[in-house]
């Protein structure tokens, strides 16, 4: 199991579930530079979670922090809004999303995540000529915490399991500054869920590992959670 850093930023997996890191190849697919047509040219709207306050740790799952912030479609090589959010274009900054397109290994792609306003990374111990030991205030900037894959060089994902679904995206989009994959785990719910909240989050989200996604509805397989309590006898 790889070892998080501050806000989960890094991709997790649980030891020993067996997921191996994907990537995507384009195959002998032909590129052009132009905009691909594609059944999700349409502006749709993200997929919404179901809201509940408690709910015990399922089995064939993940879990995966909430972060705070504005969740936006970001929609490379197609027309129309840049980031598209539940009630339509999302105002985000042009040079977040020419970050992410430099990020990504393809000409166009819908990626779902969360435009972070004010990201602040993890404060570290520094020692001043004195030999003195201090903290420096580190500046906040907006990121793009994505953590999945809705298409990709034309091809719709929609209806692929969530696993799959980020395996693809996992070798699709490299992380940067500005952009991160968001970490999560397939075992070990609870625990990781203890960890996040000692991060900083307040909830997290459970995700049925064969979900499909159903844009612009709200999918009972996507829980947020303020409380995970131990699985059912």
């Amino acid at each position: 199991m790889t070892t998080p850093d501050k806000w989960g930023s890094s991709v997790q997996r649980a030891a020993g579930a067996g997921i191996p890191r994907a990537t995507w190849r384009r195959g002998s697919k032909a590129y052009s530079g132009q905009v691909v047509r594609t059944v999700l040219e349409a502006e749709i709207a993200p997929q919404r979670p179901r809201y509940v306050r408690e709910r015990a740790e399922p089995e064939r799952h993940i879990l995966e922090p909430e972060w705070a912030g504005t969740r936006a479609l970001a929609r490379i090589g197609h027309g129309g809004p840049l980031f598209v959010g539940y009630a339509g274009p999302v105002d985000a900054p042009r040079e977040l999303y020419e970050a992410i397109v430099a990020d990504a290994r393809c000409d166009t792609a819908v990626i779902d995540g969360v435009v972070v306003s004010d990201w602040r990374d993890e404060q570290e111990l520094e020692i001043d000529n004195d030999g003195n030991a201090f903290t420096r205030q580190p500046s906040g900037r907006r990121i793009f915490a994505a953590f999945d894959l809705l298409e990709v060089d034309g091809e719709p994902l929609i209806e692929i399991p969530l696993l799959e679904r980020k395996r693809h995206l996992e070798g699709l989009l490299q992380q940067s500054p500005n952009v991160r994959l968001t970490s999560y785990v397939t075992r070990g719910l609870r625990s990781w869920r203890d960890t996040l909240q000692a991060q900083g989050f307040r909830r997290v989200i459970l995700k049925s590992w064969n979900s499909t996604y159903a844009p612009g509805q709200t999918n009972d397989d996507w829980l947020v959670i303020d409380k995970l309590n131990p699985p059912k006898a």
